[in-house]
Formats: structure tokens, sequence, C-alpha cells
């Protein structure tokens, strides 16, 4: 059991490796803002879904609006990802934006202001 769990979280931490080059490199959409962070890799037991948790640094309207963009390349990275990782399955991606960074700096300014 626990052999499995090192192997998730190995091919969980290479996916997130990858896919951020993938994102800085090959993504050539102009509406697309390259300075995010991939915080984030779940996937499933079977390693046939993962769930990319991505933080942007911009506003809430540029954040959907790249959040969007990865969403409908997900096909393409997935193509580009079989390339670079020598997987039998690649997963399917699914790019969720992750607020926790946001939410920590209110909740250490609320906590400064005490």
């Amino acid at each position: 059991m626990y052999k499995n769990i090192y192997k998730l979280v190995r091919i969980s931490n290479e996916i997130k490796k990858e896919v951020s080059y993938i994102i800085q490199n090959s993504i050539n959409n102009p509406k697309f803002n390259k300075l995010s962070t991939i915080l984030d890799v779940v996937l499933s037991k079977d390693y046939s879904y993962a769930k990319i948790y991505v933080s942007f640094n911009q506003e809430k309207k540029i954040q959907n609006l790249s959040l969007d963009i990865l969403n409908s390349s997900s096909s393409y990275i997935r193509f580009l990802l079989s390339k670079r990782l020598n997987l039998r399955k690649v997963p399917k991606l699914t790019f969720v934006n992750d607020f926790s960074l946001l939410e920590g700096k209110k909740i250490s300014n609320l906590l400064k202001n005490l």
C-alpha cells in the first residue's frame, strides 16, 4: 500500500514539474498570463484524472480568462505531457483556481490587526 502512495506522489510531482514547463514555454496565446503558479496536482488512484491547482497574481477577470484558456488547451498540454513523460496512461487534466494564497494573506492581515 505504501508503495502505491509513494508512486502516486512521485508521479504527481513529475506532472507538476512538466506541466509548469509546458505552460511557460508552449502556450502561445497572447491573452494567457504566464505568471501562474502550479500549487498542487491531485491524481486519482488509477492515474486517469489529474486535478491541477493553479494560482494567478492578477485580478479576477484575468484569472478566469487564463483558467479558461488552460482548460481549453488541456488536451494539447496532455499531448505534450505524453511526449515528455514515459507513462502508460497520461491523465486527463483539469485546472482549478486555487485561492489559498489570497485567503492566507487575508488571515495574516486579520491577525496583524488584532
